[in-house]
């Protein structure tokens, strides 16, 4: 009797999925938010519960899951950037004279750390010449970073994020996830007394403009292009920082990694100022370095939310459509092309793309906004449609802890899968359930809570509990 009547009482508290999205909107963090949500049963695409499902709102990095829907399905899940070494000079008894020129075509995978199974392209590179016999190398190793002739972040994102590891830029010649790790030292004036680059990117000067202040330190780091430089200004007392920020030129880091490797490697290497060989008689192809599957490079940045592997497919999407007209170099508004390439993608799908405001494929743009109605319909599209085999939701991570501690000590957190996305005062997710066959689609964007962060992702988690546990 007792079993039968806590039986009953659970029944009588389970919410229906509009009640547990009207319990979540009742939160007092919520009284001035702008926000929208939208459930989706799967089976049906009719909507079981939602709230403001028209309101377009920022997205912040929920807009991954679009470029990496279109990229799918434009450039098809086994697609691989190619980046090819050339051989500009001649080949006499051992001894290369010419130059080395590595092409960048918009690879952002070269030498990543996330992606660590991947060929290395420096031992690419060797192997090479010692397959030709070349055991000396007098002339030139070249990063040819021209593909993209033009700014190498969007033009929406802050130029307040520029500097830091999330707001790495994409380049034509990408290498270390266009990063680097720098340490320095600052004296009691705020003069910079020391500083390293690691891994060395020649040409890259670190410069400070920091205000004394022995009570409190707070650098705040920007690029200047035109130098190169990281410039740092702020306060700060004397002290010693390490902090990973974006590398402004990650041709040079790739050209000095491969001249380390020669000389390591016991190919005797004698650079020259100009081109090794007073006139190029030959350019033949030395090698061509693949990166990862689209499939593997889409699973990395959607679970560790990564903004330049992102923005790289969607110029990736442009830079083909480009191609397909045959125009040889790179339009300067490629990432307006890339854009409509996607929205183009997504009609012809039959997802109706006047909610979306894409400026970027990443969302670091507060400019990029949408309504949970396109979530809905694009994660239902997407729920149906298999590339070679893959879904949209094969890619995506586990919750986990992404949505806040109730969740991620629920068994639901394995059987969701979501993106999440964030910046300051915004916080959304979009995802499915359950992980394995989804049965629904569900978006939340919200913006202008009064809360902070992790509250806000947990009441998220809270919700999501509420309305999955008795579908």
């Amino acid at each position: 009797m007792i079993t039968l009547a806590l039986m009953a009482t659970s029944q009588l508290l389970a919410l229906s999925p509009q009640e547990a999205v009207n319990k979540f909107i009742a939160h007092s963090s919520l009284r001035h938010a702008s926000l929208g949500v939208q459930v989706i049963d799967l089976d049906s695409a009719i909507s079981i519960a939602s709230y403001r499902p028209e309101q377009a709102n920022i997205t912040a990095s929920t807009m991954k899951t679009v470029v990496s829907s279109a990229a799918l399905g434009l450039l098809g899940p086994h697609f691989r950037f190619e980046t090819p070494v050339y051989l500009e000079g001649e080949v006499m008894d051992g001894l290369f004279k010419g130059d080395i020129v590595i092409r960048g075509m918009g690879d952002p995978t070269i030498g990543s750390v996330f992606l660590p199974c991947q060929a290395n392209i420096v031992d690419e590179i060797i192997a090479a010449l010692r397959d030709r016999g070349i055991n000396a190398v007098e002339g030139r190793i070249v990063g040819d970073d021209s593909y993209y002739n033009f700014p190498y972040f969007d033009e929406d994102w802050d130029v307040g994020d520029l500097a830091y590891d999330y707001g790495a830029a994409v380049h034509a010649l990408s290498f270390h996830d266009n990063l680097m790790t720098v340490s320095y030292s600052v004296d009691s004036r705020g003069r910079l007394i020391q500083s390293t680059i690691s891994p060395p990117v020649p040409g890259v000067k670190v410069i400070s403009r920091c205000r004394p202040n022995r009570g409190r330190s707070a650098v705040t780091p920007y690029l200047d292009y035109s130098v190169p430089a990281l410039v740092l200004t702020g306060d700060t007392g004397a002290k010693t920082y390490r902090n990973t920020y974006a590398n402004p030129t990650p041709a040079p880091m790739l050209v000095d990694s491969v001249e380390r490797a020669l000389k390591s490697n016991g190919i005797q290497y004698q650079p020259t100022a100009g081109n090794g060989s007073a006139q190029v008689s030959q350019r033949t192809l030395l090698v061509i370095h693949k990166s990862p599957e689209l499939t593997e490079i889409i699973t990395s940045l959607l679970d560790r939310s990564d903004n330049m592997f992102a923005h790289a497919l969607l110029r990736a999407i442009g830079a083909r459509e480009w191609e397909l007209k045959g125009a040889d170099s790179m339009p300067s508004d490629l990432d307006f092309i890339g854009v409509q390439a996607v929205k183009n993608w997504l009609q012809l799908q039959g997802v109706d793309t006047e909610p979306l405001f894409m400026r970027d494929g990443s969302g670091l743009a507060r400019a990029n906004k949408a309504s949970v109605n396109f979530f809905g319909d694009m994660l239902s599209m997407m729920a149906h449609r298999r590339f070679d085999g893959v879904r949209l939701c094969d890619l995506m991570p586990k919750a986990a802890g992404r949505a806040g501690k109730t969740l991620k000590e629920n068994p639901l957190s394995d059987l969701i899968v979501l993106k999440s996305g964030s910046m300051r005062h915004v916080q959304c997710f979009v995802g499915y359930y359950p992980a394995h066959e989804p049965h629904y689609a569900f978006a939340v964007l919200v913006n202008n809570f009064t809360c902070s962060q992790s509250s806000i992702r947990e009441q998220i988690g809270v919700f999501l509990c509420d309305l999955f546990e008795e579908l």
